[in-house]
Formats: C-alpha cells, sequence, structure tokens
C-alpha cells in the first residue's frame, strides 16, 4: 500500500508552500514511515501531528497520478477545520447517512474487506440479519461503510472496521455509499441536504457507476490467485478438514490437507486440499502456530466464515500437481530401518510419513517432514498403495533407498519445525477406526517441548534470560535465568529457571543475540504464546 497526495487545497500551506504535488508519494511525516500504510493510519498520524512545522518526505514519479486509487480531488470545504461528511464524500455514488441503534445482540451486519474499481479498498456490508436494526435503518448489502461516529473507514482493514462497530454503543452514526442507491434516490438523512456541486466545464458524458456488491461468502467461487472469503454453515457437523503446517513449521502457512467426505466442508464444495487458511471467523491464520489454528477451528461457530488462498493456476489441478517433488537417497544401518511410520489416509490412497524416529537414518538426513507423501520407493510406485503395502516395500527395500516424495507447495516457509496434518473435527473415537484410517493426532512439536501462555500484566513476564548467540560462553541458546516472585510466570508455574525458550508468538530464538531475544520478549503484548524445552 502507497500513501498519495490526492489533491491541494487552496487555501492551505501546502499548496502555498509549492513543494508538494499532486500524485507524490508520502514516506515519512515528522520521521514517521507512512509508507505501507492503510489510509486510516496515514490519516492518524497526520491528525496526531503536535507541532506547527511538518516534515515530509515524499517521492515524486511522472506515473505518480495515474497509481493513485482516486482521482485528483478538485472540489474542497470552505472551511479546512470543519469539513462536513456530505462534502467529505461528495464523491462517492450514492451517499447515505443512516443512524442504527445498537441492540443487545448487535447491529446485524456482517462485513469483509474488498476493494472497489473506483474508491479503492474499504469495507463492505456483506450480509444482514433480517429484522435487524441495520436492516430496519435502510442498509443494504453492497453498502460501502465510509464513516461511524466520525470515525472514518475508507481504506480501512477488517480488524479496524470490527473494532470501531464493537466499540460503538446506542445510536450508531453511519456514513455509506452505493451506487445502487442512486437508482432508488435514497436521500441522505442527516437532516440538511448536501450542497450543489460546483458546475463542471462541459467534457464526455461520464457513465453512472454503480458499485456491484462484493460476492455472497455463502456462495462465492474461490478464484485461483485472489484471497477469498466464504462462510460454510456446519449444520451439527464437523468441518471435516484436516491441517498441515503453520509458522512453527516447514511450510509457514496453514494449508488444507485432506477434506474428508462426510464433513460440512465437502459438502459446501469450496475448499480443495492445498488450499491456504488465511483467515477463520476473524483470526488472522497468516503468521499463526499449528496448535493454535488447530485450536481454533475447533472452536467454530454454526456458520464459520474464512478468507482461503488458492495459488494460480491450481483450479483444475490434479492432487498431485499441488505438490512439490522431492527426491531423497537414504542408507540403511545395519540390523535396522529407516526410522520412520507411515499412515494411510481416511479417504482415498496415499501413504504419509506420520512420525520420525529420533536419531534415525530419516531424521538425521533432515529433509524428510511429518505429512510427506511418499509416491515412489525403488521405483515402486506407492502412489495408490494400502499401508500394509506400502510399509512391505520399504521393509524389503535394500541399504539403499531412493525416496521420491509429495509435499503440500506452500505460499511462503521459513526454516521451521514440522507437523503431522490433523483433523480439525473427530466425531468417532480413535478406537472406532480402522488403523489405516486413524487421524493421527501427534505432538505438533519435537519430543519434549510444551507450548505455554503467558498473560503480561502490569509487572511484565516476570523473568529474566541468559545466553544467545555471541554471549560471552559462546553461541548459546536462549535460556530462563531466573522467575521473579511476582509476574505472570509465577503466577502460571509453567516456566522455571533452565528452560529452553524456542519461540515467541511464532518468531523463533533460534540462532538469536541475548539483546534481539530480549527485544522480542519486551515487544510481545498481552497474552503471549511461547514453546519451551524444560529443563531437565
Amino acid at each position: 500500500m502507497s500513501v498519495f497526495v490526492c489533491g491541494l487545497n487552496p487555501r492551505g500551506n501546502a499548496y502555498k508552500d509549492g513543494g508538494v504535488h499532486v500524485g507524490d508519494e508520502v514516506l515519512e511525516v515528522n520521521g514517521t514511515v507512512v509508507s505501507g500504510r492503510c489510509h486510516l493510519n496515514a490519516s492518524s498520524v497526520f491528525k496526531a501531528l503536535p507541532g506547527p512545522d511538518v516534515r515530509l518526505v515524499v517521492l515524486r514519479r511522472t506515473q505518480g497520478v495515474h497509481d493513485m486509487a482516486v482521482k485528483p480531488l478538485t472540489h474542497f470545504p470552505v472551511s479546512l477545520e470543519d469539513e462536513r461528511p456530505e462534502e467529505k464524500f461528495a464523491r462517492f455514488k450514492g451517499l447515505a447517512n443512516v443512524v442504527v441503534k445498537k441492540g443487545s445482540a448487535g447491529v446485524g451486519i456482517m462485513i469483509i474487506e474488498g476493494k472497489h474499481a473506483e474508491y479503492g479498498e474499504g469495507i463492505f456490508i456483506s450480509d444482514l440479519q433480517e429484522a435487524s436494526p441495520a436492516a430496519q435503518a435502510g442498509l443494504q448489502v453492497g453498502d460501502m461503510i465510509l464513516m461511524v461516529n466520525k470515525q472514518e473507514l475508507v481504506g480501512a482493514d477488517y480488524e479496524t472496521a470490527t473494532a470501531v462497530l464493537r466499540r460503538a454503543e446506542g445510536l450508531i452514526d453511519m456514513w455509506v455509499a452505493n451506487g445502487a442507491r442512486c437508482r432508488d434516490e435514497l436521500p441522505v438523512s442527516g437532516g440538511t441536504p448536501a450542497p450543489p456541486s460546483a458546475p463542471r466545464t462541459p467534457a464526455k458524458k461520464e457513465k453512472p457507476v454503480i458499485m456491484k456488491p462484493p460476492p455472497n461468502p455463502a456462495t462465492a467461487p474461490i478464484k485461483p490467485g485472489e484471497e477469498t472469503t466464504i462462510e460454510i454453515p456446519k449444520e451439527k457437523m464437523g468441518l471435516g478438514l484436516s491441517i498441515v503446517g503453520g509458522s512453527d513449521t516447514l511450510l509457514g502457512a496453514i494449508l488444507i490437507h485432506e477434506v474428508y467426505p462426510d464433513g460440512a466442508a465437502a459438502q459446501d464444495g469450496r475448499l480443495r486440499p492445498g488450499d491456504q487458511i488465511l483467515e477463520v471467523s476473524g483470526q488472522n491464520f497468516r503468521a499463526i502456530t499449528h496448535q493454535r489454528a488447530l485450536s481454533v477451528l475447533r472452536q467454530t461457530p454454526a456458520k464459520v466464515q474464512m478468507v482461503v488462498y488458492r495459488e494460480e493456476g491450481a483450479g483444475g489441478a490434479r492432487e498431485e500437481e499441488l505438490y512439490e517433488v522431492i527426491s531423497v537417497h537414504l542408507t540403511k544401518k545395519q540390523g535396522k530401518g529407516l526410522g520412520l511410520s507411515i499412515v494411510g489416509r481416511k479417504n482415498g490412497p496415499g501413504v504419509f510419513i506420520s512420525d520420525l524416529v529420533e536419531g534415525g537414518v530419516a531424521a538425521g538426513d533432515g529433509r524428510l517432514m511429518q505429512g510427506d507423501q511418499i509416491l515412489e520407493v525403488n521405483e515402486t510406485d506407492v502412489r495408490q498403495a494400502t499401508q500394509e503395502q506400502a510399509a512391505a516395500v520399504l521393509k524389503c527395500a535394500p541399504s539403499n533407498v531412493h525416496i521420491r516424495l509429495g509435499r503440500l507447495r506452500p505460499a511462503r516457509r521459513g526454516p521451521k519445525d514440522a507437523s503431522w496434518p490433523v483433523m480439525v473435527d473427530q466425531p468417532h473415537t480413535p478406537a472406532s477406526l480402522p488403523a489405516q484410517q486413524l487421524p493421527l493426532v501427534s505432538p505438533q512439536h519435537p519430543p519434549g517441548v510444551k507450548e505455554i501462555v503467558l498473560e503480561r500484566g502490569d509487572d511484565g513476564l516476570g523473568f529474566s534470560i541468559v545466553g544467545g548467540f555471541g554471549s560471552n560462553l559462546g553461541d548459546l541458546p536462549i535460556y530462563v535465568k531466573s522467575v521473579f516472585e511476582r509476574g505472570s510466570a509465577a503466577r502460571e508455574g509453567t516456566l522455571r529457571r533452565g528452560d529452553q525458550l524456542l519461540m515467541v508468538n511464532g518468531t523463533s530464538l533460534r540462532g538469536t543475540s541475548h539483546a534481539s531475544a530480549v527485544t522480542i520478549l519486551k515487544e510481545a503484548k498481552g497474552a503471549v504464546t511461547m514453546l519451551i524445552l524444560p529443563a531437565k
């Protein structure tokens, strides 16, 4: 995202100074970087400027005006201090002011983050509850929410808009726009009619802009190469998914590994293996650990709203085309196997690595991970083999073993630990399923590793650390030096002196210096999730 100067008011200092031009990209404001911020965040930086002097760093390019999401402004308020909403949003077609009385059950709208061809990114109403306060007040599906109680939402992201709407109480003053309203001539209900716009110089006749409502999440198809918001009703069923990956794994992202035929996702018919899950019911999955993602998915409501991403070219791809093929040569030790366990897929053919034995040949090689599909063993195709058949092939293989593996292609990767795909919903007990169909719920981290959560309070997390890369004692991991008498660590009792810290809120501490680890811990706010290796 970029922040551009889209207009200069002739009455303002920026215009009179002459140093700023329409189309300039704003990079910094008084030393604060605004490049990459959304419109709402950048506006808050300008509004919070303390003194009369403003120092701007801008980038001027010939094509800057053409890169803007909106057309250059030509009309400005009479007063720079108090611009009325109907003037501020005059460029939006179908502008309306709607007052909604928030009830105990909320406003009754569902919103999504989207992008309009003319107005750029923003927040749109994707669904209305029947007979809700929003519906009774006149809000419509497809409305772009511009302002809520004087809080502008043009260019805002989903999280910001959700927070603003949740904070609003009582009578909520909303400004919305929807090109479809032009046909109904819905008036602005603010009391004072908007002033007529200044006459324009005759030019080409403009076509009326009709704002298309965002796709209905209940029916929207998943388009490869685009983030898509979908909604799946569970109807007393589980979602019926297994997932693989996470910020603490080799994959780095949460991917769908399998869609089970008896679940809600299969009945819905849109999700496929290899789809990346970005959000679930407002929870960000872009940098979430495997265990946390699993916990969120198991506690979803009756209607599950998800944001998913499918790689371009994967729309009609066969399943094997979603996998990256890896060739590995292993040498068995005398009298021992390869040091790996396998499990069959619950739905259909395919054999996968379910566990790597610590100290074994496979684990020592470092390239295999739990969840990899075994495609071939010494040129013997096992794609359609049962678990028993594949186990026999591996057992009878000579000392030199060539294995071809299939691994789901992630959207991004990081050098992290591996995890095995785990069923989101488990309607059956393990004893009720055949061995080759067991949904393996094994630890998501190496043996002994624990995940703990500490809530940062006024007295901090309540512990100190020692070690780090480049310390006086050499390159060491990060260890807990002491647990203070007061603090979250002492209250929870899950952290002890000598415990090794592996990860904080998805950020690995491997190879970090002591100072970097301290910074990571200080910047962690609220509920802090950590992976630790307890001291023995």
